[in-house]
């Protein structure tokens, strides 16, 4: 125990409570948005409408209410949400917290068999939907009517026309919210809950295995991240209040919980759905953004692209970049073209409520993830003894503290497989840490694919792949992309009476039963065997030599 005390990394304390002495997230919330009152919280950068922090209470209070009086949600129960950014997704999230019930977002680009499963895992009462996945909701919702009851639109217009789809009651939230006029506040009964056990969402996180797994973050978790960029943000050198631009999905936790944090700290937030090219660098030069969320296909834009050059970027001070690896050369790139401060990376997973090793200002080395951040510990094992290993020395990153899940929802075995009975949870990343405590991850054990931020479960398109009758065997890797990060390619090995089978028709197969991100956009290549060892696992080293061997032919 001596010598692993001796090989664990920590982070500083909190310097105060973590809730600030509320007794539950929704009192917490409250708090804040109070505090915050008529400032502008968030911009839709789309059509320029805005919400104060006092709006966006008012309008979560009074959706609270509803739920609470026309569906009879409480404490613990569960509501879904299915929507790209926009001003709506905010409003159910803090009704839902306000009620202490659990919000589960779900990724809107999700095949009609991927919502069911995610619908399945969190179990919802009441889903609220835009009207860009819809059709796929219905179809999986009308599968879970054993305990979805209704489902609620995003907009003015009902795709639908009718009251009930199949089977489901179907509402616009305007209609929803009918029965229920203004509400105060501060007239809300909070009920007070222990935060270290509440869970408050309940995050789709990719595993290598397949469909997505539940990542349960309890309310405490969501106020340490608050409480961490809290502290964070005061220990950079600035005085002007922070305006971020968000691209990215708040479906996702890297988007959610900055979202969350965003709301907390008083900065202000300028959201986009999705990125295109022209809107995002107009957003930048009109709302003066000095902050940028982003992911490396977009600092490889900013570092490169022509159009950059026709708008006025230089209100931007900092670059926060996450989801995967940003090379040195793209970093030094974008610091050269618009002068930014500080472009910052770190180390993070839903599992771990966003980053928990991050680079604060420029103090930080190449190549380095930072340092370990407030309230958490890390130490690097061997993967095969559990021996802690000291600097310098590569093995398995573990995280202990206050940004670590509750565990997998319905999942005990894989809850039991990556948090230890010592409360340490195993990334499954391999990396280090050197002298002066900056650490370094170098590999995965996890062989997600890293595409365009999104995390890529290569099982899952496999399983795909070898549902086609033509398909005897199959395998998956990412291979390099400037643009993407990563794109997934395919190995396949035709049956022996099927060997007409295209590239074209295997991609196709794939596209039709998968969400974008996990469609072969670096295509498939047939071989005769895939390469495996004694114990039937893939070698996948093998297939990413054999694709640059491929690629470098090209």
């Amino acid at each position: 125990m001596a010598d692993e005390s001796r090989y664990i990394v920590n982070g500083p304390p909190h310097k105060s409570d973590i809730s600030g002495g509320c007794a539950s997230l929704g009192s917490f919330m409250r708090r804040k948005l109070l505090q915050n009152g008529t400032d502008v919280a968030l911009i839709d950068g789309v059509y320029g409408t805005t919400l104060t922090y006092l709006e966006l209470l008012e309008r979560g209070s009074q959706l609270a209410e509803c739920l609470r009086t026309v569906v009879g949600i409480r404490s613990n129960d569960v509501v879904g949400l299915v929507s790209e950014n926009r001003l709506d997704f905010p409003v159910v999230v803090v009704a839902s917290f306000l009620l202490g019930a659990t919000v589960a977002p779900i990724n809107l680009t999700y095949s009609e068999r991927e919502f069911e499963h995610a619908f399945r895992l969190s179990k919802p009462r009441i889903v609220f939907m835009s009207t860009f996945a819809a059709d796929r909701v219905v179809v999986a919702a009308s599968r879970c009517r054993d305990f979805i009851e209704r489902l609620v639109i995003f907009g003015d217009e009902n795709p639908f026309g009718a009251s009930v789809v199949d089977g489901v009651p179907v509402a616009l939230l305007e209609e929803f919210l009918a029965p229920v006029s203004f509400v105060n506040p501060m007239a809300l009964s909070i009920a007070p809950t222990d935060i270290h056990r509440h869970v408050a969402l309940i995050m789709c996180s990719s595993g290598t295995t397949g469909l997505p797994k539940g990542v349960q973050l309890t309310q405490a978790n969501v106020m340490a991240s608050a409480a961490l960029t809290e502290e964070t943000s005061a220990m950079m050198d600035s005085e002007e209040q922070m305006v971020v631009l968000c691209v990215l999905p708040w479906f996702h936790a890297f988007g959610c919980l900055s979202l969350l944090n965003v709301l907390c700290i008083k900065e202000r937030m300028v959201s986009l759905p999705k990125f295109e090219d022209f809107l995002y660098l107009s957003c930048i030069e009109q709302y003066r953004c000095n902050t940028l969320l982003t992911v490396p296909p977009i600092v490889l834009f900013l570092a490169k692209h022509p159009l950059v050059d026709s708008y006025d970027l230089s209100s931007v001070q900092t670059i926060i970049c996450g989801a995967a690896p940003l090379s040195k050369e793209t970093e030094d790139l974008v610091r050269r073209r618009l002068g930014v401060r500080y472009v910052r990376q770190g180390y993070g997973m839903s599992e771990l409520t966003l980053a928990t090793l991050v680079q604060n200002g420029d103090d930080h080395k190449p190549g380095s993830v930072g340092r370990v951040q407030i309230g958490t510990q890390v130490k690097v094992i061997d993967p095969e003894s559990g021996r802690a290993l000291g600097p310098n020395e590569r093995g398995e990153l573990c995280f202990r503290g206050t940004q670590v899940m509750v565990g997998y929802v319905g999942d005990e075995k894989a809850t039991r497989a990556t948090i230890d009975s010592d409360g340490w949870l195993h990334s499954g990343d391999v990396g280090y840490y050197d002298k002066d405590g900056e650490f370094y991850v170098v590999d995965r054990l996890k062989e997600l694919i890293k595409y365009k931020g999104y995390q890529v479960p290569p099982a899952e398109i496999e399983a795909i792949l070898l549902s086609h009758p033509g398909v005897q065997d199959a395998a998956v890797i990412g291979v390099p992309d400037e643009a993407a990060g990563e794109l997934p390619m395919a190995f396949v090995v035709r049956q022996q009476d099927a060997l007409q089978l295209s590239e074209k028709e295997l991609v196709d197969y794939v596209q039709q039963r998968a969400s974008p991100a996990k469609r072969l956009h670096g295509g498939v290549r047939f071989i005769e065997a895939i390469p495996k060892n004694l114990s039937g696992k893939i070698l996948r080293r093998e297939l990413r030599e054999l694709a640059r061997t491929i690629r470098s032919k090209l």
